[in-house]
Order: C-alpha cells, then sequence, then structure tokens
C-alpha cells in the first residue's frame, strides 16, 4: 500500500503529469464550451482552471510543484508574442486600404481600454502594484506577462484580469455591439481584438471568418502599440 502511495505521488509531481493536466483540463472545457452552445459558464478557460484546482486540491500534487512543472508554458509564450507579427503582415493590405479609421479607432481603443481599467481599479482603492498589473488589461496574455514583469506589477494579477477581460470581452462584445447599432462585422472584429484580444479574437473567428481576420489585426496592432507606449506613461504616471 505504501509503496503504491509513493509511486501515485511521484506520479502526480511529474513534469509530464502537470503537462498533460493543463491540455486535458482545457481540452475538456473546450468540448464542454461547444457542447453547450457557447455558454459564458463553460468558457474552457474557466472549465480548465476549475479541474486543475480540483486536481490540486484532491490529490497529492502541490501548488508549488504544479507552478513548477508547468512554467515551460509561460517560457512558450515568448516565441507566441514574437508570431503576432504574422497575421499582422498577413492582413496589411488591410491597414493600407482603410489607415485612416484604423489608426483612429486603435489609438483611441487602446487609450480607452487602458483608463478603464485603471480607472475602475483606483475608485476601488487599489494599490500602485496593482494598478500597474491592471493596465496590461488591453493586450494578450504573452504581452501582458512582459509588459507586467517589466514594469513592476503582480504577474498572477495581471494574467487574471487580461483572462477575464478576454472571455467576458468575446462572450458580451458581440451582443452590446448588436444593441448599440454596430452592424459591420469589421468593426465589431476590430473592437473585440483591442478589448478583448485572444479571448475576443476566438469568438470573432468562431461568428464570422471576416470578423476574425479584423479582430486579430486589432490585438497584433494594439499589442504592438501597447508594448511601445504604456512603460513610459506607467513611467510618468507612478
Amino acid at each position: 500500500m505504501n509503496d503504491l502511495l509513493l509511486r501515485l505521488e511521484m506520479f502526480m509531481s511529474n513534469p509530464v503529469t502537470v503537462l498533460l493536466l493543463t491540455l486535458g483540463a482545457y481540452l475538456v472545457g473546450e468540448r464542454l464550451f461547444i457542447r453547450s452552445g457557447r455558454k459564458g459558464w463553460f468558457h474552457p478557460v474557466i472549465v480548465g482552471s476549475v479541474l486543475v484546482f480540483l486536481v490540486i486540491r484532491l490529490s497529492s500534487m502541490s501548488i508549488e510543484t504544479y507552478a513548477e512543472h508547468s512554467s515551460i508554458l509561460k517560457t512558450l509564450l515568448a516565441p507566441f508574442t514574437v508570431a503576432l507579427a504574422i497575421p499582422l503582415s498577413q492582413q496589411l493590405h488591410h491597414v493600407r486600404q482603410h489607415a485612416g479609421p484604423i489608426i483612429f479607432t486603435l489609438l483611441l481603443g487602446a487609450v480607452l481600454v487602458v483608463l478603464l481599467g485603471l480607472g475602475f481599479a483606483w475608485v476601488s482603492g487599489a494599490e500602485n502594484d496593482v494598478l500597474l498589473s491592471v493596465s496590461t488589461k488591453g493586450v494578450t496574455t504573452a504581452v501582458a506577462l512582459a509588459l507586467s514583469e517589466k514594469m513592476g506589477g503582480i504577474v498572477p494579477v495581471a494574467v487574471a484580469v487580461v483572462c477575464i477581460s478576454g472571455i467576458y470581452g468575446g462572450l458580451v462584445g458581440p451582443w452590446v455591439c448588436r444593441k448599440t447599432g454596430v452592424t459591420d462585422i469589421r468593426a465589431t472584429g476590430f473592437a473585440l481584438g483591442i478589448h478583448a484580444h485572444a479571448g475576443g479574437t476566438a469568438m470573432a473567428f468562431g461568428i464570422n471568418p471576416t470578423m476574425g481576420v479584423y479582430s486579430s489585426l486589432a490585438m497584433c496592432l494594439n499589442a504592438i502599440l501597447t508594448a511601445m507606449v504604456l512603460p513610459y506613461v506607467v513611467a510618468y504616471l507612478f
């Protein structure tokens, strides 16, 4: 019996087990999300996070072990950040055709998404390190991680805020656009890309390919603009 428990403990602390648990939980969440008709409560990030939490809670796996062995996924985010240049380069003809509206919307949206996040956090009485973390809510996780570390924010808070804004924005954004009279799928996609980054882009592609194209374009442009400008703005303000 002791030998079995020892083997089980070794299995749960194995790096491969941790990676398979993370990827498997996300895949289960994705299946439930699709089968539920894309209901918000069954978003794969939410379901996957709950499943991982339950495994850690009910097994011999510790949170320290999980964090250590899942760090490779964080490392892989760096190449994914660089890969944002690929969809951007593929959509350059759209930028040239609609340069004026795209640039204006990008600048306005990038400013608003940061100010709204900071405003709500400030009104709630957040400290400076939390404000720094919230300021990255408008970019995808890979960029938010790098920016938060560079600016001295709390990385887990930054990741949580980015995930929540991506999920919520992706689910509610199309509905808000319809209710406010925005019928152009390009405008809806661009708004989703700026305010809901990867979560919004995933939802946009599920609705319409053209909407997904403009969402990915906005996500890439906003990630580049925010990464270039936000550290200087934060340094001035804080």
